[in-house]
C-alpha cells in the first residue's frame, strides 16, 4: 500500500461523518484503500412501491464486488438507504419491506395539513432503526427533502435517521408535512428525485451510480380520488427534475414501471426480477468506473 497515492481527504471525511466510529470508517475506506478505486455513490429515486426494486439494484451491485462509498435517497430511496448503510443485510431489508402492508405506516388524523400523519413512517423507521442517529451510519448517507416554504432541497446528514426518512417521504396532501429545525419539510422528489447532487456533492463521491424506478412510468389518467390527483402531481413536478439530474450520473439504471402503479404492493416480486435485470444490464459500464 502506497500512502502517498491514496487521497487521504475522503478518509478524513467519513471519520469526521461518523464521529470516528471505527466500523464506519473500515466500511466506507475500505473503498479507498482497496487499489486507488474511485469513491462510488449511489442515488436512489423516489417512487413509493416502486422502491422495491432498490433492493435487487443493491444486491446484484453487492454480489458483483461493486464498493459503495455513500448513498443518498429520496422518499422511498431514502427509505431504503437509510436501512442499507445501518448495516442491516439486504436479505433483511428484502424480508422487512416485502412484509409492509399500507397500515404499517399509515396514521389517519383529521384532515388539515394532510390526510395522512407522517408521524407513521418515523414510527414504523424507528421500530426498525433504535434510534439511530447519522453518526452511528456504517456508510455515509444523505436523506433528501424538499422544504415547503421556498421549494428549495434539504440535504439531511445530522440527526435522527428515521426523523429523515419521514421528512423524505412526506408527500404533500397526503401525508402531513415534518417539522426538522424550525423547516417545514415534505418529499424530496418535489426538488430533487434522483439525489445526484447530493451524492457527490455533499457526501463527497466521485463516480455517482443513479437508480430510476420510474422508467417507463405511465400514471394513471383517472382522478377520480385526492390520492390519485396527489401522486399524479407529483410524479410531474419529480419526473421533470430528474431528466435534470440525471445527466450529471456517469451511470444510470433505468428500472422499467411500465403497469406498475406507485401504490401497488401486490408487484413487489415483480419489481425486484425488473431492479435485477436493469442492473445487470449495467454492469458493464459501472465495472468500467473502477
Amino acid at each position: 500500500m502506497v500512502l502517498s497515492k491514496i487521497d487521504i481527504f475522503p478518509l478524513l471525511r467519513i471519520c469526521f461523518h461518523h464521529q470516528f466510529n471505527i466500523t464506519a470508517f473500515l466500511r466506507g475506506g475500505a473503498a479507498v484503500l482497496e487499489s486507488n478505486k474511485p469513491l462510488i455513490g449511489v442515488a436512489l429515486s423516489g417512487g413509493a412501491v416502486r422502491g422495491i426494486a432498490h433492493i435487487a439494484a443493491l444486491e446484484t451491485l453487492e454480489q458483483e464486488g461493486i464498493p459503495i462509498y455513500a448513498l443518498a435517497g429520496t422518499s422511498v430511496g431514502s427509505m431504503v438507504g437509510a436501512l442499507y448503510a445501518s448495516g442491516i443485510p439486504l436479505m433483511e431489508i428484502r424480508r422487512i419491506l416485502l412484509g409492509v402492508k399500507w397500515k404499517n405506516v399509515l396514521k389517519l388524523v383529521v384532515p388539515k395539513l394532510g390526510l395522512v400523519s407522517s408521524e407513521g413512517i418515523y414510527e414504523f423507521m424507528d421500530s426498525i432503526l433504535k434510534g439511530k442517529k447519522f453518526s452511528t451510519l456504517q456508510m455515509p448517507f444523505a436523506a433528501v427533502a424538499t422544504d415547503l416554504r421556498n421549494g428549495e432541497k434539504v440535504t439531511i446528514t445530522t440527526g435522527s435517521v428515521a426523523r429523515a426518512v419521514q421528512a423524505s417521504c412526506s408527500l404533500p396532501i397526503i401525508f402531513t408535512p415534518t417539522e426538522i429545525n424550525k423547516h417545514t419539510l415534505i418529499d424530496g422528489g418535489f426538488s430533487s428525485q434522483i439525489p445526484v447532487r447530493s451524492v457527490r456533492e455533499e457526501l463527497g463521491a466521485k463516480k455517482v451510480i443513479a437508480v430510476d424506478v420510474n422508467y417507463q412510468a405511465i400514471e394513471s389518467d383517472e382522478f377520480d380520488n385526492i390520492m390519485k390527483i396527489a401522486t399524479h402531481l407529483s410524479a410531474l413536478w419529480a419526473s421533470r427534475n430528474a431528466r435534470v439530474e440525471e445527466k450529471l450520473a456517469d451511470v444510470v439504471i433505468q428500472v422499467s414501471a411500465r403497469g406498475i402503479a406507485l401504490y401497488d404492493l401486490s408487484k413487489s416480486k415483480e419489481l425486484l426480477s425488473r431492479g435485477k435485470k436493469a442492473t445487470e444490464e449495467k454492469l458493464p459500464e459501472i465495472k468500467a468506473l473502477l
